[in-house]
């Protein structure tokens, strides 16, 4: 409703009619206590003359007539003054706006003062800008000199003009300057900037030095979108760009300009990095033309994988090409005496080390420190009884070569263990260092995202483009696009491989690969295969999941039917075929023997699997008619002709029970459909209570971080209980530990809080497969649940089922589980405990209802609503139709050309987060059965579907956002609630957010861990190690509680006074190097910083997670998961070498070490003493059941 407003005093603006009316409208009279604050809208006709504020008249528009007619009835009886006048009030003859009506209901009421003080300073900055007379491009040297390495003058003319900029809305300082009738920006986000040095240098020169943590992004300036660049016109900037974009150094015509600068600093807020003081400047072309060639001359001579770490050291940005020329002597020489694979572990370990020089204070300590640096690096691995990484003794690992292709350089990384793939087993070991696996991502090392004010897609196809089409060179070597995982493409990361000649295939190349993959073309099943590149890609996909190998005879394979629905539109088992239980038992073997260790396992064999078999992919579950070593394959597993093989790859085998996790779309579904809030803060209450006790006890520990799957790489969980059968109650004290544990609870509170994810004990995760017997009658469910140390428990009754992403109402449904099994039935024969059976009778599969699931490894989320009836929701909708989306269809059989295009189009169009946010923000204020939120479910199905159909959804078609102010939670953790862009959300993820405060968001320092006195004596480190072993001092160590009680349980089994071998005192000193060396590398290149030395601490690579804030959780999410894998790897490693020989003696020699190094404060000594743990309780177990046998 409008009211028209006449009589305002000229003498008062906006802002303070705002003021006044928000006092009455927001007072006892019209507000509800238990509703948001009234918004409304206030606009003042302008004064024609221009003379006043503005004309003394005006229109108030509320946001019902309701609440408008309250108002105007109130004060009919008493005179509404604002400022020295009493306004008059009517009914506008004019209906209100549609647009401002919109606004005010769908926007929560913002106080004005920040509205205005917004206002205020947008304007500033907007009218603010600083003249530029010189843009340069530099290295900052160790000596703190500046060294120009390009640069342009910028003369005050129209055609030269050059000018620094704020950006308020996009937070970025922005270098405008012309060049040949054309407009650029050199674009610095304020999140990327470290410092800012001003200085009058040599009283001649006024500048400004940036520097950055991010190389800035670079624009040319077009009538619609803005052009983004990988370098931009001035003379070098081409040839300098990719190695020396950290540091820009801008000189002003004027003290005034500093001046000016500083004070829209104040207003930007960034006046705490600005510092003043005397920054030489020199120019010492470290990255000249002659310089850049000579290097490339030298690696295209040197050995790939001595090459690939020099370019490595290079494009990091950690080392000059002048200071890695004069290195090249002394790599050569390295080579000479003890060979190429030497030297690369020497340049990596150097990597590593180099770093830290960066972060080091003293100038004394840059004399000659990149040489004396490399040849510490050197002595270091010369002490190695092997060079190679550390990592256990399995087929199923390769070592991965790893690049980022950025919009200005690359970064490359590596190489470091991976699961290996099909392709990659198929070649002989030494041929691991021919692939590369390359992704595509922004500086920041961040997904590309979209944005509204840049041309992306033609960026993609100008940067990437080339790659993908005509390949990647680096060193003299040419990398060709190979293919991808499927979960590798929502990465944004894709394999390359060169050339190389294999003793048993002869020449290889990425051609002859995809040729022996299998056939594509003709297919009877799928006859449009070879005609849609990205379903295409998709089955060539298949062939690079990461997977464990197992060689297992499989002695016949059954084609059978898939089971369909009467009219043929569903099938019951798409994607899930059978097994025999002697074939299931007998992977499980082969697993085991491989699988980690001191990680329990179930006694019986897991009866399903996920599976690449072949041509075909989906699941296997154990039908116990079957007999020998037997498979069933359906036509919906089989997805193209493969060469035959008896190697069965395990992409997931289900050995134990998934736990039950909300999360914020889940709960905004079940909220819809009639779930009350308390429900979800009682459980989210119960987590935040058992996260605040766990300090209190290991046991209390053990279970949280099990729970959470945290610290599982070092087998945090199995040790502290191991502790606690001891009599070790808690570890209250222990430094480490009790970071530890802030780290932990930090990651856990942080996951509740952010992404809501709340454990619902006694509900369970399970895989879905099909009820081959059809024993099941439709909507019937079976389901056993079987923990690995738990009693095996049978669902009954009424079901809670659904599947994530959950995003239509109808993806939640009840269902009926049956309960114990009869006797003499097919559940009780084999009950294929943790999975979920779905019938295979009705008109449609109840996967298919939730979310469009399948039984190919899809699981299920499941909620015994007999056992939680305040989950069961009040009203139920029908699931959505979920119809395959169109497929992208060529006129002729696709190449691999065209998958690269598909790729180039797939980085561009991944919209599954936007659809995704979108419906969670639009359903935030009308609720999940808006019209918007149901054609965002209906546009997700197909976005989710794009990778296989090649379909992309159109960005107009997505729905948008009715307003730029957001719900509260969906505030970046980056960004500021309180700047006034963020409303109260009143949903429930909404008030569980608030309900969570976070202990500490980043509490560390980023300093390198070694210290000045480490490096000093890095020359005889492994030395005193040793020494350190053969004197250790037992009577001090006995002082401490922990070490006394573990001895006591040691000397059951040996002396621990015994004479050590030095030989095996060696062994166990370079062991602790070579992992303290490793973990560093891993730490380094889990940090989401980007300074040249940043890396996460070592509580936190323990416990696994990333305290650092992102404004893009999933990149955290996906490089925890890196962390963990690396980690695992790595443990691994070290106890299995532990176990080779004396496996007590030689772990309890570890735990000795590692006190020791920790007394010194060693990088690594503090979690190389929980490995060592582990190792003891798991020798001790090794020689108990020795005993018992």
């Amino acid at each position: 409703m409008e009211l028209f407003m006449r009589n305002i005093d000229w003498n008062i603006d906006k802002h303070a009619v705002i003021r006044q009316l928000a006092n009455i409208l927001h007072g006892p009279n019209f507000k509800d206590p238990s509703s948001a604050l009234i918004n409304f809208h206030v606009h003042l006709h302008p004064d024609r003359k221009h003379v006043r504020k503005h004309g003394g008249t005006g229109a108030l528009t509320l946001p019902t007539v309701d609440i408008g007619t309250r108002f105007l009835d109130f004060y009919c009886s008493q005179p509404l003054t604002i400022g020295k006048k009493t306004i008059s009030l009517s009914i506008s003859k004019k209906p209100p706006r549609l647009d401002v009506v919109e606004s005010i209901q769908l926007q929560p009421y913002i106080d004005p003062a920040i509205l205005e003080q917004r206002e205020k300073r947008a304007a500033q900055l907007s009218a603010g800008s600083i003249s530029i007379k010189t843009i340069q491009f530099g290295w900052e040297c160790r000596d703190y000199v500046f060294s120009i390495e390009c640069e342009k003058d910028c003369p005050g003319t129209s055609s030269g003009r050059a000018d620094l900029l704020f950006n308020e809305e996009r937070r970025e300082l922005r270098v405008k300057f012309r060049y040949q009738e054309e407009t650029y920006f050199i674009a610095m986000n304020y999140s990327h900037i470290d410092s800012i040095t001003m200085n009058k240098y040599l009283e001649i020169e006024h500048a400004m030095v940036f520097t950055l943590n991010t190389p800035p992004s670079y624009e040319r300036d077009r009538a619609s979108t803005r052009q983004r660049l990988s370098f931009l016109p001035i003379p070098d900037h081409e040839r300098v760009a990719p190695y020396a974009s950290l540091a820009l150094r801008l000189v002003c015509k004027s003290a005034g300009d500093l001046g000016e600068f500083r004070k829209l600093s104040i207003a930007a807020q960034l006046h705490n990095r600005i510092f003043e003081h005397e920054y030489p400047v020199v120019r010492r072309n470290l990255f000249s033309q002659p310089a850049l060639e000579t290097l490339q001359l030298y690696l295209r001579r040197l050995n790939w994988c001595i090459a690939f770490q020099i370019e490595s050291l290079v494009r990091s940005m950690v080392v000059d090409v002048t200071e890695i020329l004069r290195l090249i002597p002394e790599i050569v020489r390295i080579i000479d005496l003890k060979g190429r694979s030497l030297a690369a572990k020497v340049l990596k370990t150097f990597s590593s080390r180099a770093r830290s020089m960066w972060s080091e204070d003293e100038v004394e300590q840059t004399t000659q420190t990149v040489l004396q640096c490399f040849l510490d690096a050197e002595k270091e691995v010369l002490k190695y009884t092997t060079i190679q990484t550390v990592k256990p003794n399995e087929g199923s690992l390769c070592d991965t070569y790893h690049v980022i292709i950025t919009p200005i350089t690359m970064k490359l990384d590596g190489p470091s263990p991976d699961r290996s793939n099909r392709v990659i087993r198929a070649y002989e070991t030494r041929h691991q260092e021919s692939f590369l696996r390359v992704s595509f991502l922004d500086e920041s090392k961040l997904h590309y995202r979209f944005d509204r004010e840049v041309d992306g897609p033609e960026f993609i196809h100008t940067r990437v483009g080339p790659f993908l089409l005509d390949g990647l060179t680096i060193a003299g070597r040419k990398f060709d696009f190979l293919a991808y995982s499927q979960s590798a493409l929502k990465e944004h990361s894709v394999w390359f491989v060169k050339p190389f000649r294999d003793r048993n295939k002869g020449y290889v190349d990425a051609k002859s690969i995809i040729e022996s993959i299998g056939t594509f073309d003709n297919l009877q099943f799928d006859p449009k295969l070879i005609y849609c590149p990205a379903r295409y890609a998709a089955r060539l996909s298949q062939a690079f999941t990461a997977t464990d190998s197992v060689e297992v005879e499989v002695e016949e394979i059954f084609q059978i039917e898939d089971i369909h629905t009467m009219d043929r539109k569903y099938q019951f088992t798409d994607g899930v075929g059978t097994l025999s239980k002697d074939l299931a038992r007998e992977i499980w073997a082969q697993l085991k023997a491989t699988k980690r260790q001191g990680r329990a396992t179930s006694k019986g064999s897991p009866s399903a699997y996920q599976i690449r078999f072949m041509g075909s992919k989906g699941m296997l579950s154990v039908d116990h008619k079957l007999r020998g070593n037997a498979i069933c394959l359906r036509p919906s597993m089989i997805k193209f002709e493969a060469p035959r093989s008896t190697n069965i790859e395990i992409a997931r085998a289900f050995d134990r029970p998934g736990l039950y996790y909300l999360n914020r779309p889940l709960i905004m579904l079940l909220e819809g459909l009639g779930i009350p809030f308390d429900v979800f803060k009682s459980y989210q209450d119960m987590a935040v209570h058992e996260t605040r006790i766990a300090a209190l006890s290991l046991s209390r520990a053990a279970a949280l971080f099990e729970g959470h799957g945290l610290g599982a790489s070092y087998r945090l969980p199995s040790v502290m209980r191991s502790l606690e059968k001891l009599s070790i109650g808690s570890l209250s004290g222990n430094q480490f530990y009790e970071k530890m544990l802030e780290y932990a609870v930090n990651h856990i509170l942080r996951l509740l809080k952010n992404n809501a994810r709340i454990p619902v004990p006694g509900a369970w995760t399970l895989v879905g497969v099909a009820d081959v017997n059809r024993y099941l009658n439709p909507g019937e469910i079976f389901a056993c649940i079987k923990p690995v140390n738990g009693r095996t428990r049978y669902l009954e009754g009424r079901i809670l089922i659904s599947r994530s992403p959950t995003i239509h109402p109808g993806d939640v449904m009840v269902v009926n589980a049956i309960g114990r099994p009869p006797p003499g039935s097919c559940f009780d024969i084999e009950p294929l405990p943790n999975t979920v059976v779905f019938s295979v009778l009705g008109n449609r599969p109840v996967p298919s209802c939730l979310g469009g699931g399948d039984l190919d490894g899809d699981v299920y989320n499941l909620i015994p609503l007999g056992d939680l009836p305040e989950f069961e929701p009040k009203t139920l909708s029908p699931p959505a139709n979920y119809d395959p989306a169109p497929k992208k269809l060529l006129d002729r059989p696709s190449t691999m050309a065209d998958v690269a295009e598909f790729v180039m189009e797939y980085i561009n169009s991944d919209v599954v987060p936007i659809i995704a946010t979108n419906w969670l923000i639009i359903a935030d204020r009308e609720g999940i059965f808006a019209d918007d939120c149901m054609k965002l479910a209906n546009l997700h199905s197909n976005a989710v579907d794009y990778p296989k159909s090649g379909q992309p959804v159109a960005l107009n078609s997505i729905p948008g956002l009715k307003s730029r102010v957001k719900p509260d939670w969906n505030a970046p953790e980056t960004v500021d609630i309180s700047s006034g862009n963020f409303y109260e959300s009143t949903r429930a993820i909404g008030r569980l957010f608030r309900a969570i405060d976070l202990p500490i968001e980043q509490r560390r320092s980023e300093r390198h861990p070694y210290k000045k006195r480490a490096q000093v004596q890095d020359r005889n480190q492994l030395e005193s190690l040793e020494d350190a072993l053969l004197n250790f001092n037992l009577a001090d160590a006995r002082e401490d509680y922990l070490f006394s009680v573990v001895e006591v349980h040691v000397q059951e089994f040996i002396d621990t006074n015994w004479t050590r071998d030095e030989d095996e005192v060696a062994s166990v000193s370079q062991l602790f190097t070579r992992y303290a060396s490793e973990l560093h590398g891993i730490c380094a290149s889990s940090s989401l910083s980007h300074t040249r030395s940043a890396l996460i601490s070592e509580e936190e690579a323990i416990i696994g997670t990333i305290a650092q804030k992102s404004s893009q959780p999933r990149k955290r999410k996906d490089m925890m998961a890196k962390l963990r894998e690396a980690t695992d790897v790595l443990v691994r490693g070290i106890k299995e070498q532990l176990g080779e020989g004396a496996y007590l003696e030689r772990a309890w020699m570890a735990w000795e070490l590692s006190i020791t190094q920790t007394q010194r404060k060693e990088f690594g000594a503090q979690s190389f003493g929980w490995i060592a743990l582990g190792a003891i309780f798991d020798a001790i177990r090794e020689l108990r059941e020795s005993d018992d046998n």
